[in-house]
């Protein structure tokens, strides 16, 4: 992308975020590549003056590995109350997260897999989705990867304890809104919690390193349900904890 399409993708978003939600990307500023889109991550980011505080992963249909960064302003520790007003959509996704106690600094050799589980707890999260389309579904995803993968906020519970040896692409998952079952628990549709948390590192490496407090989740355990203003969320994962969020009108 040229610095000038660059500038006009994330005023774009920026705008959307305080504004009314757009159909899409102007036409001059569509991303043509992954590269383009985390390119145009990070303008929004430094046009709204935020910071990384959590990433969110997932497979590419490239191969390999996709990322976006969530804003540090919304990431929020359970029980948390999130107004409805903030949200164009609230869309839930029930997650297993991962919480850096520790840094890891930009370096030239890639995190193993031993460094980034002795950096991190393991967290039961609620992911909230949210677009700055008018229908995200309807477009092509490098353009919603640019606008970070339709996050909204993420919600991380307690620190896990004693998980090694739970099947952790198929934990017990029990949702509830206002206390009635919300989503069904269908496992992680590809990939591993772990292999995605390292493969999150991977990236953030290559955009800044992993500050301490981080939160990485990796991908919906529940599928996308859409809920309504009002409602209280509760996920239980079983011996992994419990995580939940409010949203009052």
């Amino acid at each position: 992308m040229t610095p000038d399409q660059l500038v006009r993708a994330a005023a774009a978003l920026a705008n959307a975020r305080k504004g009314p939600a757009i159909a899409s990307l102007p036409a001059d500023g569509i991303p043509w590549s992954e590269a383009d889109s985390y390119q145009i991550q990070d303008a929004v980011i430094a046009k709204l003056g935020e910071k990384i505080g959590g990433w969110k992963v997932g497979i590419s249909p490239l191969g390999g590995y996709l990322a976006a960064p969530i804003f540090a302003s919304a990431v929020h520790q359970s029980p948390a109350t999130l107004p409805a007003r903030d949200f164009k959509i609230i869309g839930i996704e029930c997650e297993i997260g991962f919480r850096f106690n520790k840094a890891l600094p930009v370096r030239s050799q890639p995190y193993t897999r031993d460094e980034v589980l002795d950096a991190a707890s393991l967290h039961p999260t609620i992911e909230i989705v949210d677009s700055r389309y008018q229908d995200f579904r309807s477009l092509d995803r490098l353009i919603t990867l640019a606008d970070n993968i339709n996050n909204g906020a993420l919600v991380y519970g307690a620190a896990a304890k004693d998980w090694d040896g739970i099947d952790l692409t198929h934990p017990p998952i029990e949702v509830t809104a206002d206390g009635k079952p919300f989503a069904d628990c269908t496992g992680l549709r590809a990939g591993t919690p772990i292999e995605l948390v390292v493969a999150a590192v991977g990236h953030a490496n290559r955009r800044g390193g992993i500050a301490a407090g981080t939160v990485i989740t990796t991908g919906t355990h529940t599928g996308l349900v859409f809920t309504e203003p009002g409602v209280k969320i509760v996920a239980d994962f079983g011996k992994l904890g419990r995580v939940e969020v409010s949203f009052p009108k």
